[in-house]
C-alpha cells in the first residue's frame, strides 16, 4: 500500500535484503528499472546491425539512466548513491569513446589520446562525486584497523 513504508513487516521480511537498500518511495520499481537498463546495454544491443541503431539504444539508455538515478537518489546511502552515479556516467563515457573511435576522428596511432582523456575523466568524477565517500571510507577504515 501507498505510504505504508514503516510497517513491521517490511523490517523482518525475509526478501528485505532485496529492497533494504532503497529508500521505501523507489524500492518497488528502481531494481527494475535498473535491471532493464542491463539487459538492454547487454542484450537489446547485440540485435542491432548498425552502428547507429547501437549508439542511438546505448547512449539514449545511458541518459536516461543518469536523468533517473540523479532524480531519485534511490539509495539510502549516500555514499553508494556517488558511487553509482559514478558508474552511470562512466557507461556514458565509455559509449562516447566508441562513438570517437567509429567516426575515424583520431587515426590508429593517436586514438590512446582519447583513452587518456577517458581516465582522465574518470579520476575527476570518482574525485568529485565519490571523493567524500572515500574519505570516510578511508577513516573508517583506520578506526578499526
Amino acid at each position: 500500500r501507498a505510504g505504508d513504508y514503516d510497517h513491521p513487516r517490511l523490517k523482518t521480511s525475509p526478501l528485505s535484503p532485496l529492497f533494504g537498500d532503497y529508500k521505501p518511495e523507489v524500492a518497488a520499481w528502481y531494481d527494475v528499472a535498473d535491471m532493464t537498463k542491463r539487459l538492454t546495454l547487454t542484450c537489446v544491443t547485440v540485435l542491432t546491425h548498425e552502428p547507429r541503431q547501437f549508439f542511438l539504444v546505448t547512449l539514449s539508455t545511458a541518459i536516461l539512466t543518469i536523468v533517473v538515478h540523479n532524480l531519485f537518489l534511490p539509495l539510502k546511502n549516500e555514499g553508494l548513491n556517488a558511487f553509482v552515479s559514478v558508474d552511470h556516467w562512466l557507461i556514458f563515457l565509455v559509449i562516447l569513446v566508441l562513438l570517437l573511435h567509429d567516426t575515424h576522428m583520431f587515426s590508429a596511432k593517436t586514438i590512446w589520446m582519447a583513452d587518456v582523456v577517458l581516465l582522465g575523466v574518470t579520476l575527476a568524477l570518482v574525485t568529485m562525486l565519490g571523493g567524500r565517500s572515500i574519505l570516510d571510507f578511508a577513516m573508517d577504515l583506520c578506526r578499526v584497523g
